[in-house]
């Protein structure tokens, strides 16, 4: 990954974000193992991931593919992985997808939240991206509270459009709009 294409921003005096190297895997995929419980019911790679070099394999092909150069973003909590976080962009570089998880003993700190926001200033500000969407199990209240806090508007809802394990979800698709951001952002 080139430099350019590193992410290491400062979220708070405690917490940053920045992007995974495969020297990274062991310790995030310690991190997904404690909380297994709470990521199988969401997301769709944890019934997949046996060992940390399912992890750094991820990490590897992130690194490798323009457009999910952003999906490796791991958050930081005064050193520790804490989750992650990661913006996968369209191939023309218009849009974007943001997805997250945290480990339990970080939630409620508004710290995804923080995340996603630089990741909004990130994509809207600097790479130009017309259009940012987030999509959350219907199920799924802590994670659809990030795009509600946010801002951004509910569109609808994909019927069974992500499987984990044997149960299919249906997400909601939240989208915020560039110049809905810049509004936002100036007031």
């Amino acid at each position: 990954m080139s430099a350019e294409l590193a992410v290491d921003w400062p979220l708070d005096e405690r917490a940053t974000l920045r992007s995974f190297v495969p020297s990274d895997a062991a310790e995030l995929y310690a991190l997904v193992r404690a909380n297994l419980d709470r990521l199988l019911p969401w997301m769709p790679w944890a019934h997949v991931t046996e060992g940390p070099d399912d992890v750094r394999g991820f990490i590897e092909r992130s690194r490798g593919m323009p457009e999910s150069r952003f999906d490796a973003t791991g958050i930081w909590v005064d050193g520790r992985i804490a989750g992650t976080t990661g913006l996968r962009l369209d191939a023309f570089d218009i849009k974007g997808e943001m997805g997250y998880w945290i480990g339990r003993e970080f939630e409620g700190q508004g710290i995804v939240t923080r995340a996603c926001l630089r990741f909004l200033e990130y994509g809207f500000g600097e790479l130009g991206l017309h259009r940012i969407s987030i999509h959350a199990a219907v199920e799924n209240a802590r994670s659809r509270a990030i795009p509600e806090r946010l801002g951004f508007t509910q569109e609808g809802i994909e019927r069974g459009a992500e499987r984990c394990g044997d149960v299919f979800h249906d997400l909601v698709v939240y989208s915020m709009l560039e110049d809905e951001w810049r509004e936002r952002s100036s007031a």
